[in-house]
C-alpha cells in the first residue's frame, strides 16, 4: 500500500470507520492516485469523474429512440409530429448525461444531435411505411415488413417526398431550437478547457 492509502486509512479511522477495517480499506482504495488520474479538474478546483463516452452514446441512442417512438405515435393521431424533434433532442441529451456521468459535454451534445437526426428520419420512414401498410393490407395482403420494403418506391412520388421533407424540416427546426443553447454553451466550455490546457 502506498503512503496515500495509509493516510486514507488513518482518515477513515478518524471518521468512525475504525471498527470495520474492511470498510476502512475500501474507503482508502477509493481515494488512491488511480482515482485522481481518472478525474479532470473543473474551473472551481473540484474533480469530476472521467466521461464515459461509450456508455453516454448508448444512453443517448436509447433515449432518442423513446423520442422516435413518441414521433411515431403522435404521427398516427394525425397531428404534426415535429414537436417530437424537440422532445427527442432533449431526451437524447439527458440519456447521454445519465449514462456518461458528464453534464454539458461537447461530445454528448454532438452525439445527441446526430442520434436525433437519425432517429427522426427513421421514425418518419416508419410512419410512411405504416400508412402504406394501412392502405394496402386488405387489398394486397401485405404485412408491415413488406410495406417497409416498398416505402422507397412510394417516396419516389414527388408529392409524398415533399410532405416527408416538410415533416422532417419541422422536426429538425424544433430540435435545433431545443439544442441551440446547449450546443452554444458546450462549445464555449470546450474552448475554455482548451485555452486552460495550453
Amino acid at each position: 500500500m502506498n503512503d496515500i492509502s495509509l493516510n486514507n486509512i488513518e482518515k477513515a479511522k478518524n471518521e468512525g470507520l475504525d471498527g470495520n477495517i474492511e470498510c476502512a480499506n475500501t474507503f482508502a482504495k477509493s481515494q488512491t492516485l488511480s482515482d485522481f488520474d481518472a478525474r479532470t479538474p473543473t474551473a472551481d478546483g473540484t474533480y469530476d469523474k472521467k466521461e464515459n463516452v461509450i456508455a453516454g452514446a448508448a444512453g443517448a441512442l436509447v433515449f432518442a429512440a423513446f423520442g422516435g417512438l413518441a414521433y411515431f405515435a403522435i404521427y398516427q393521431t394525425g397531428f404534426i409530429a415535429g414537436i417530437c424533434g424537440l422532445i427527442t433532442v432533449i431526451l437524447s441529451g439527458y440519456g447521454y448525461q445519465l449514462f456518461s456521468g458528464k453534464k454539458g459535454s461537447l461530445k454528448g451534445v454532438i452525439l445527441s444531435v446526430v442520434f436525433t437526426v437519425l432517429v427522426i428520419a427513421a421514425s418518419e420512414y416508419l410512419c410512411i411505411s405504416h400508412i402504406i401498410y394501412s392502405e394496402f393490407k386488405t387489398e394486397y395482403a401485405i404485412n408491415f415488413f413488406d410495406a417497409v420494403r416498398l416505402t422507397p418506391v412510394f417516396l419516389s412520388d414527388g408529392q409524398i417526398l415533399t410532405n416527408v421533407l416538410r415533416d422532417l424540416l419541422i422536426a429538425y427546426a424544433l430540435g435545433a431550437v431545443a439544442s441551440f443553447g446547449t450546443v452554444k454553451s458546450a462549445f464555449k466550455e470546450s474552448r475554455q478547457k482548451n485555452s486552460v490546457q495550453k
